[in-house]
């Protein structure tokens, strides 16, 4: 444990106040400063021995780290992760000979940031013909119809659990001490809530709870008795031509789901067997998949819902919540999507 220079002197301060005795020493330091860490006995010892020795309560490596940022030991630092930017300060100290606080300093001062991985869907090799026949096909309609995308009816499932998403890496919580934050969840006894959501336009269609796992009956019920009253509120020449379009999963897949497909909209769907086929593992050419279920789920688990009603009020709430506006910019962003696919390709 490194302590502060103030830190370093307390403890001498006590050590020798207590007679050199490291026990009754953390004590009556835990006592005297509670808003500080706790110290074990070995850490008064040790920095009692260092500062009979060396008449200083600093550490000798830290002395010299002002010393050790040298020409020759930079370059050699920025040359290390020029080489392979994946490389641990640990690893290039200990090639170097160079203390990590040192190579730290280093790549600060030159404004390297350990920036994160990011995780994404792995495409098979026919997904990249697919992907990009879609985007072909949707292009040529957009330039027939520019307004085409405002015309397709997104659907989407989604599941959400009774513990939420919770992303520590984006949640803080500044302060001077250490606030032992913490949040319950319940890895036993766990509730999900399985949630349709479509979207034309700049309006949410639904949320339509299912209350048991979506197969492809349920999912033709849904279709047959539940979707047409969803969709009352859309003017009837937008519900009259427009396309409806979902993901490649089993429940979709079904045959008496794609027969039905057929008789209600002909040459009008978007899907696995159709015409038309959705190109899997495409979660950025969907606004539900890379806008609709973030931003609910961010707004539903702000807190921890409190049974399975609360959580289905919260989807409802947080949906009657989203602008107008922020959905049909949403939907909009899949043309830039769309078009730069075929661009990419050809690079």
């Amino acid at each position: 444990m490194r302590l502060s220079l103030q830190e370093s002197v307390n403890v001498i301060k006590i050590f020798y106040e207590c007679f050199e005795n490291a026990t009754i020493a953390a004590r009556l330091y835990a006592q005297r400063f509670p808003q500080n860490r706790r110290l074990s006995r070995g850490i008064f010892i040790r920095l009692a021995r260092r500062f009979r020795t060396t008449g200083s309560v600093v550490h000798p490596t830290y002395r010299r780290q002002g010393r050790r940022r040298t020409e020759e030991n930079i370059i050699n630092c920025l040359a290390y992760v020029e080489f392979d930017p994946h490389l641990s300060i640990r690893t290039i100290s200990g090639d170097l000979g160079i203390p990590r606080s040192v190579v730290h300093r280093i790549l600060q001062e030159h404004r390297f940031h350990p920036f994160h991985m990011v995780l994404h869907q792995a495409l098979n090799l026919e997904d990249y013909d697919r992907r990009l026949d879609y985007c072909h096909w949707m292009e040529n309609m957009l330039l027939e119809n520019p307004n085409f995308l405002n015309e397709i009816l997104w659907t989407d499932e989604a599941t959400f659990n009774s513990d939420g998403g919770v992303n520590r890496h984006n949640m803080h919580y500044w302060s001077e001490t250490n606030p032992r934050w913490m949040r319950e969840i319940q890895h036993q006894g766990r509730w999900s809530v399985n949630v349709w959501c479509g979207v034309i336009g700049s309006q949410v269609i639904g949320p339509f709870l299912f209350d048991e796992s979506l197969t492809g009956e349920r999912y033709l019920g849904f279709l047959r008795n539940e979707l047409p009253a969803l969709l009352e509120e859309v003017p009837l020449n937008i519900r009259a031509n427009m396309f409806l379009q979902h993901d490649g999963c089993p429940a979709h897949f079904a045959v008496q789901v794609r027969t039905f497909l057929n008789q209600r909209y002909p040459d009008r769907w978007i899907g696995r067997g159709s015409f038309f086929p959705w190109p899997a593992r495409s979660p950025d050419l969907t606004c539900l998949d890379f806008y609709l279920w973030g931003r609910i789920k961010a707004i539903v688990f702000s807190s921890i819902p409190t049974d399975r009603e609360n959580m289905k009020q919260r989807i409802r709430g947080a949906i009657r919540s989203l602008p107008a506006a922020e959905i049909e910019a949403a939907v909009e962003s899949t043309r830039r999507t769309t078009i730069r696919t075929p661009r990419q390709a050809l690079d």
